[in-house]
């Protein structure tokens, strides 16, 4: 008779076992996940604040400069006025005062920003995007979707940021804005 009830036990708890240790693994996947989630979404907030600022202040510098350098030539010009190739002689001088390479190197740099600053920015996305895939196909996939529902587990709430432009072409399917500026 002992031997018939240990059998009739481990038939019972072994798959209980099993389920048990399942359970377990599948909730801290998903807690994990959502930790993950939690953590890249804050930094996603610091690197969009980190994105505009820089653009903001790199463009404030160059626009700084590039009117110091137009009143420089105002002041450079309207001391010149003795001869009527005023213009052609200040070209072909040798001017310290008014180097526009300086000023085109400042938008080269403020463009090159704004690149790197999307880029980093467009990835951070994808890594929130990515986290939100994992967590759901382990809410969606078997034993999870069985264990997760149990469980009351909801999925992850993601949302992209965008702009209403990208907005109107994902609502209509329609993209006709050609223009570069």
């Amino acid at each position: 008779m002992n031997t018939k009830w240990l059998a009739i036990l481990a038939i019972i708890f072994v798959p209980l076992l099993i389920f048990g240790g399942c359970t377990v693994t599948n909730l801290n996947k998903e807690v994990k996940l959502r930790n993950s989630f939690t953590q890249k979404f804050s930094e996603r907030t610091a690197a969009y604040d980190k994105m505009w600022k820089v653009i903001s202040q790199k463009s404030q510098i160059a626009l700084r400069n590039d009117s110091s350098f137009r009143q420089n030539i105002d002041i450079i010009m309207s001391g010149r006025k003795d001869a009527p190739q005023v213009f052609f002689k200040w070209v072909t001088e040798t001017n310290p005062n008014a180097n526009y390479s300086e000023v085109a190197d400042l938008y080269k740099d403020l463009s090159r920003a704004v690149e790197s600053n999307r880029e980093q920015f467009f990835e951070q996305e994808k890594f929130l995007q990515d986290i939100k895939l994992q967590h759901d196909n382990l809410l969606d996939v078997f034993p999870g979707s069985v264990i997760f529902t149990l469980f009351n587990r909801k999925r992850i709430d993601y949302k992209p940021i965008t702009s209403d432009r990208t907005d109107d072409v994902i609502k209509t399917g329609k993209d006709n804005d050609t223009k570069v500026f």
